[in-house]
């Protein structure tokens, strides 16, 4: 009997222990998404402020392919290293000299087919912008792969400094454009390359220290079980895309359906209304964080090891999950509904007032997207990622047509309409592929705010 209490108390002051550090470790990651989404927003205030609204829409759009291009050639490749490592541990080392072998190919050839498609636009204003922004593509790719490195070494501080320096680093070219003598969009763009080539340089050099003997694998053996063990044969490209192609997809999928509306805005209606749907954006994009900063920057490489080995505990954190991201998402739609044209209006001025209401149109996105994250979590492992990407590729093929037409006829209001349509379908989605394939009845009971282990 004395002995049973003893382990129980153990039991319970080692799952108080891990509880307390992991929310330490949310917390951290949390409030580095929150600073890095207050300076991406800090930074659009400024531009949004000096430039024209115009100028401002071609920025945007030039931003949002320069995000589509960077899902295409990062091929999620980050995420496929949080997986394999997962399943392998410091036999996964085999994948990465692969990897880097496909972008180095990968990379020039999506860039270089990206300037046909831009050529084809015919707007010389838009090209110029997207020729100076072409290093954010680069950095971008770079510093993603630096993140899932320091995500597998629980290296939480400097993964949450990396997070912020792209952003610190546009926010300064923001601050330097708001005091120059004629501020323009060409003097931003060109100051976010000379950034992105400093960031370059820098998480390149940081990348070299990717391999077995110089980086400590978080939740692993020592390095030693490594060096002793016979290593597997390295996997060819054809192992390497199949792993691959489900997280590319995904990326790039979801950086489409999240930015066609921006693009096409900017193309087929005119530039000052793809700017005033991307002040409202940036608005969601900011509530958008906390479930990015629990599940994409924390949750992942754990989720991927719970699957495996801890079904459980993988239960207990799905429902969790589902049950804080909901409450969150309401209280946060409910927010920026009442409050969505005086936010617009205190930060960026009356120029874009037709941004409040937009705002406010598009507050039921944060509550769809909450919801949906949640659930999404369940479909990370194993080969579930396959129906995720089934799941957002349909949500692609609903979203990107119907932006076009409910764009070319309605304007603004059907790129609304089509953003509020593509959070809806993936929620549906993802909660039907869940419950058939993996949760069953768990998809949708047992929702709580207690956290239960075991």
């Amino acid at each position: 009997m004395l002995t049973n209490l003893l382990m129980e108390s153990r039991a319970r002051l080692t799952i108080r222990s891990e509880l307390k550090s992991s929310l330490k470790s949310i917390a951290l990651i949390f409030f580095s998404l929150a600073g890095s989404g207050f300076l991406a927003f800090l930074t659009q205030v400024l531009l949004g402020r000096i430039l024209t609204v115009e100028d401002f829409g071609i920025l945007s759009t030039a931003l949002s392919i320069v995000v589509i291009v960077t899902a295409v050639i990062g091929f999620g490749m980050p995420s496929v290293w949080l997986l394999i490592f997962g399943q392998e541990g410091w036999q996964a080392f085999r994948w990465v000299k692969k990897s880097f072998g496909f972008m180095l190919v990968w990379g020039p050839c999506v860039l270089g087919l990206s300037w046909c498609v831009i050529w084809f636009m015919n707007d010389a204003r838009l090209f110029g912008t997207i020729w100076w922004l072409q290093a954010m593509v680069v950095m971008q790719v770079l510093v993603e792969l630096l993140g899932a490195k320091l995500q597998l070494e629980a290296r939480y501080t400097a993964l949450s400094m990396w997070q912020l320096l792209p952003h610190l680093g546009r926010l300064s070219v923001a601050a330097v454009v708001y005091y120059a003598a004629t501020p323009s969009v060409d003097l931003v763009a060109k100051g976010f390359c000379a950034m992105s080539l400093l960031l370059i340089a820098s998480s390149a050099f940081a990348l070299a220290s990717f391999t077995p003997s110089k980086m400590r694998l978080a939740g692993h053996q020592s390095s030693s079980a490594y060096s002793e063990n016979p290593s597997p044969a390295s996997p060819s490209l054809k192992n390497l895309l199949t792993v691959a192609w489900p997280f590319a997809g995904a990326a790039v999928l979801g950086m489409l359906y999240g930015r066609i509306e921006i693009v096409l805005l900017g193309s087929v209606i005119s530039p000052i209304a793809a700017g005033a749907f991307s002040i409202a954006t940036a608005f969601l994009l900011v509530t958008f964080l906390v479930p990015q900063a629990m599940y994409q920057k924390f949750l992942l490489p754990k989720i991927h090891r719970w699957f495996y080995s801890d079904w459980k505990k993988f239960l207990s954190v799905y429902r969790f999950g589902c049950a804080t991201m909901t409450l969150f998402g309401l209280a946060a739609t409910i927010g920026i509904y009442w409050l969505g044209g005086a936010l617009v209006n205190l930060f960026f001025g009356d120029k874009y007032s037709r941004s409040g209401e937009i705002l406010s149109m598009l507050s039921v996105c944060i509550l769809l997207r909450f919801m949906s994250t949640s659930i999404e979590s369940s479909l990370m492992s194993g080969d579930h990622g396959r129906r995720r990407l089934y799941c957002q590729a349909v949500a692609a093929l609903i979203s990107v047509p119907c932006a076009y037409i409910l764009i070319d006829l309605y304007g603004v209001n059907g790129a609304i309409l089509n953003r509020i349509l593509t959070e809806l379908t993936l929620l549906v989605g993802y909660s039907y592929t869940a419950s058939r394939y993996v949760l069953g009845a768990n998809a949708w009971s047992g929702w709580s705010l207690r956290f239960h282990h075991g």
